[in-house]
């Protein structure tokens, strides 16, 4: 620097050095200033940040933190509080070291919005629910270990718990009507059998006509139990079922309320096939679906045919949010369809159906708490909900709720195969909803195929027309104007029977009859990348 000298030639200061003095108070207030914004974001979340230390004490936490720890005064680091503890929402006991989040995230476990009763003990007892996310920190400089975040949600849950129970009620009241209805046949039928064997002179005979009662008897007690089972099942443990089970018992209980003029079906995809949630919530979100499509036949005329289908499948983008919270996509979830060929909704009525109280029955006849019961419990299982529906055709609505294992637990990811790849191959994919066109053409395209595109089934003739070359047929079903998927593939076989055809749809009511002359694969929209890549491979012969 300069020096600045007095009267004896002295140096008095450094101007360099002043300005490094200077430059360095500015870049503290800066760094002050930045502090200081970051605090006051981090005191203004509404959610609780809780920071914790290696040996797992609190070192960090925000004003709302200390809010939902009882309003915690201490100087950090403090050691958690005693009086919080979690419970177990059905028995109200602790939770131990295993279930407990607290001491996971201690443990070094990162998880993602888990929903937990907590309780607190300052000036009386208080539960609230809660939701806990964990974070663990890995390379940082500072003593955090893992940062937790709270967010109270009991207001939310209480509100589900009263829809969940008013929907119950309402099933149960049907369920009651339907098995009322069949144990009538059931002691008529007794009656009946014990007038005759009284009077019936020959013993064989006699006996014949006491067997049929007995076997009655047999029924009843049976038509009873399940009745008695789906009352006092209680909602909130999450466990891992077989499905075909679930579906064989759901089947026996639900087939007594179902007129003998709809046909109701099952299937599950896998035998080994075990789905992760609150069974009982999952039957009693089955059944009102079940009454749902049930009520819109009886009452349009229209249809004749229910169909309950489960298969695995994997998370993709499509589905909610909450299915991927891990980031992974090779997490895979359990599908359940039910689908009717009744009279469909309208648009209106498929964007409200999910809205508590919104009904399309009478006043006398409904609630309109069912669908919304049914989205509720697919947003606490962290699971997805998609419902598909066309006037004149019927609806599909389809639950996905977490895959489980034998064992009893929610199934870890599972390594996803490598998706088949095309080498230049040319698809026509026909599909009037541009942005689902989008994203199917930029994932053929991925996989290594061609694309032609159309929007409806008559663009895709006149392309056909013009001399444009594919492979394969990728189509729709429902589509505006006078050709819809089926049509369109009969019409492209007449002029080359060898095309490949697959088509694709979000309702999946669709019976071989309809698909007519051209029988092909279908397709359940979304389908996952790994799925179609599949399906158009086997379909290419490659």
């Amino acid at each position: 620097g300069v020096a600045i000298r007095d009267e004896d030639g002295k140096p008095t200061r450094l101007l360099g050095a002043h300005n490094d003095i200077s430059e360095q108070m500015r870049q503290e207030q800066r760094a002050k200033s930045a502090q200081d914004e970051l605090e006051t974001i981090f005191n203004t979340a509404t959610s609780g940040i809780i920071a914790l230390g290696e040996a797992g004490q609190i070192v960090r936490l925000n004003y709302r933190a200390r809010h939902m720890l009882g309003g915690a005064q201490d100087e950090t680091p403090f050691a958690w509080p005693e009086q919080i503890t979690f419970l177990d929402s059905e028995t109200f006991q602790s939770l131990d070291e295993k279930r407990d989040p607290i001491s996971r995230a201690r443990n070094g476990v990162s998880f993602d919005r888990e929903t937990h009763l907590m309780r607190r003990l300052q000036q009386g007892e208080d539960h609230r629910y809660v939701t806990v996310d964990s974070t663990m920190m890995h390379g940082n400089q500072s003593d955090v270990r893992c940062v937790l975040m709270l967010d109270d949600i009991t207001s939310e849950v209480r509100n589900r718990q009263v829809v969940e129970r008013h929907s119950r009620l309402d099933a149960l009241g049907q369920l009651t009507g339907g098995i009322a209805h069949d144990f009538n046949n059931v002691l008529a039928t007794i009656l009946y059998a014990m007038d005759i064997a009284r009077k019936a002179e020959d013993a064989g005979q006699r006996d014949r006509y006491l067997g049929i009662a007995t076997e009655s008897i047999n029924r009843g007690q049976a038509l009873t139990s399940r009745l008695l089972a789906f009352a006092k099942r209680q909602p909130g443990l999450n466990s891992s079922t077989r499905t075909s089970d679930l579906l064989t018992e759901f089947n026996e209980l639900v087939r007594p309320m179902i007129e003998a003029h709809i046909a109701i079906n099952f299937h599950a995809e896998d035998d080994a096939l075990f789905h992760y949630c609150d069974n009982t919530q999952l039957e009693t979100a089955l059944l009102n679906l079940v009454l749902n499509a049930r009520d819109a036949i009886i009452q349009s005329g229209q249809g004749d045919r229910i169909e309950i289908k489960a298969r695995a499948v994997r998370a993709n983008p499509e589905m909610d949010e909450q299915c991927s919270a891990t980031g992974d996509s090779s997490q895979r979830f359990v599908e359940i369809t039910v689908t009717d060929n009744g009279p469909g909704m309208d648009e209106m009525t498929l964007e409200r159906c999910t809205d508590p109280f919104f009904t399309t029955k009478e006043v006398s006849s409904g609630t309109g708490l069912g669908l919304a019961m049914v989205y509720g419990f697919i947003r606490q299982s962290h699971g997805d909900l998609r419902i598909y529906s066309e006037l004149g055709l019927g609806t599909t609505v389809k639950l996905a709720v977490p895959h489980g294992t034998p064992g009893g637990d929610r199934e870890e990811a599972v390594p996803e195969e490598e998706a088949p790849r095309g080498s230049g191959q040319r698809i026509l994919v026909v599909e009037d909803e541009t942005a689902l066109l989008s994203m199917v053409n930029d994932t053929l395209e991925e996989l290594g195929y061609k694309v032609l595109v159309a929007r409806s089934g008559q663009e895709a003739l006149d392309l056909a027309n013009k001399g444009e070359a594919f492979d394969l047929l990728l189509t729709d079903i429902v589509m505006p104007g006078q050709v819809g998927g089926f049509e369109l593939a009969r019409q492209l076989r007449k002029e080359r029977a060898d095309l490949p055809v697959i088509y694709t749809s979000g309702y999946t009511g669709f019976t071989t009859s309809e698909m007519g002359d051209v029988q092909a694969p279908l397709l359940q929209k979304p389908t996952p990348q790994n799925e179609l890549a599949h399906a158009i491979a086997k379909a290419l012969g490659s």
